[in-house]
């Protein structure tokens, strides 16, 4: 079975310590054997607004499994992030392994991510890898510490196992917004 995992930069700001942590998973999983494909929001023209390529969109579809890196945005995830959600059909996300990283400045942020993103998965009918990988953005100053190494390849071999684990099987029953036909 090809392992295709698709991570998803949810940030409209330029890649920084949330683009490093998402890389270190990155180059991990192709050790595993899967391909990655990461995707970011895309400027328009004027340079003013963020938007999602229908590229993005479809790799999601084709994909075993997502991991989302998002920062803590208020106490929840970016505008842009929850726009890609806002776009995808449930079948992209249905039965499929997703894992959260987070990045915040304080260690009480780590609930506000989590808790919005479970939510927005469960809708999908998506299987969220058990534990977010959370990160003070003041602990990875000086590049990731070897502890957080370990959280980070953890989440990455959960996602993989569980789309090996589980290909092609629609776990159900059907999501209610499949069942509503949306």
């Amino acid at each position: 079975m090809d392992l295709k995992l698709v991570t998803i930069y949810g940030s409209p700001t330029p890649p920084g310590r949330l683009a490093s942590v998402l890389t270190v998973a990155e180059k991990y999983a192709i050790t595993k054997g899967a391909q990655v494909q990461r995707i970011a929001p895309s400027l328009d023209n004027s340079g003013k607004f963020f938007y999602w390529e229908e590229e993005s969109l479809r790799l999601i579809e084709e994909a075993n499994s997502i991991l989302i890196a998002s920062p803590v945005f208020r106490g929840s995830i970016p505008a842009i992030l929850k726009e890609l959600l806002d776009l995808l059909p449930v079948r992209s996300l249905r039965s499929k392994p997703v894992g959260l990283f987070v990045v915040g400045n304080v260690a009480e942020h780590y609930l506000g991510v989590e808790r919005h993103i479970t939510d927005i998965l469960s809708w999908f009918g998506a299987l969220y890898v058990p534990a977010t990988c959370y990160f003070t953005a003041p602990s990875l100053n000086d590049g990731i510490p070897a502890k957080n190494m370990s959280q980070i390849v953890q989440l990455v071999d959960s996602a993989l196992i569980l789309s090996q684990s589980l290909p092609d099987i629609q776990l159900g029953p059907p999501p209610l917004a499949e069942v509503h036909g949306r």
